[in-house]
């Protein structure tokens, strides 16, 4: 099987013996995939340069199995994505959840438009916080995971925004004055909810609120899995 130019970026790559690399790639037709890369850590590679995270770069290869090999990449444009701040930790926390959540091969252009469209505000200079937390939430809904945000799970009554919930892993919020045990994961105001589920985290509660049901969230899909990039952080 041959690839040619296909648009990807490389969430992860490490060394292979002397000059070689093993790439992790999110493809925008293959999903996400492993690549040999032959050479590309000699002095003399000029893929070495090319090769490079969250860049948008047209790769081309070839082989067959799990660990296909990479036959040549170029950058998509002349213009490279540049990282500031916390604009760079942000990007490396979320390739690794790429790594993590998205199964090999399996090709969701959703996910691909997701990834280019959150690099590129990062790369604007938006505030991380509120970044992160809409890529959390719509990386779950776009791997069928979503949460219910806007009306309780019980009951299907809308959340209202002055009232508080208790928000149940694989179940939503139910209000929290109904609530009489302690198997929730975060208790969460119904704006903070209703923020999240609009897109609209202003809010330093909401921003807040937005983080803790997330982290949890996403703890338990992860399945006891660490985040390295959690450390560039602190």
């Amino acid at each position: 099987m041959r690839i040619q130019e296909q648009p990807a970026y490389i969430l992860h790559h490490r060394a292979f013996r002397d000059t070689s690399q093993i790439l992790e790639v999110l493809s925008r037709d293959h999903g996400r995939l492993s690549l040999m890369s032959k050479g590309s850590l000699s002095a003399k590679s000029r893929l070495k340069a090319v090769l490079q995270p969250f860049q948008p770069l047209l790769l081309s290869w070839s082989g067959k199995g799990e660990m296909q090999t990479l036959t040549s990449a170029e950058p998509q444009s002349a213009l490279s994505i540049k990282l500031k701040g916390k604009a760079l930790p942000s990007a490396f926390y979320i390739n690794e959840l790429l790594m993590h959540l998205l199964p090999r091969h399996d090709v969701n252009e959703q996910i691909y438009g997701l990834y280019e469209s959150v690099l590129a505000l990062l790369a604007d200079s938006h505030p991380v916080e509120p970044v992160l937390r809409l890529y959390e939430k719509q990386l779950l809904e776009s791997l069928g995971f979503g949460l219910i945000l806007d009306h309780t799970a019980d009951t299907a009554q809308p959340v209202l925004p002055e009232r508080d919930y208790a928000y149940y892993l694989e179940h939503g919020p139910l209000e929290f004055s109904q609530v009489k045990d302690e198997a929730y994961i975060a208790r969460v105001s119904g704006k903070s909810l209703l923020d999240l589920q609009n897109n609209t985290l202003e809010t330093i509660e909401s921003l807040r609120d937005a983080k803790r049901l997330m982290r949890q969230v996403l703890n338990y899909y992860l399945a006891g899995k660490t985040l390295k990039s959690r450390d560039l952080f602190r």
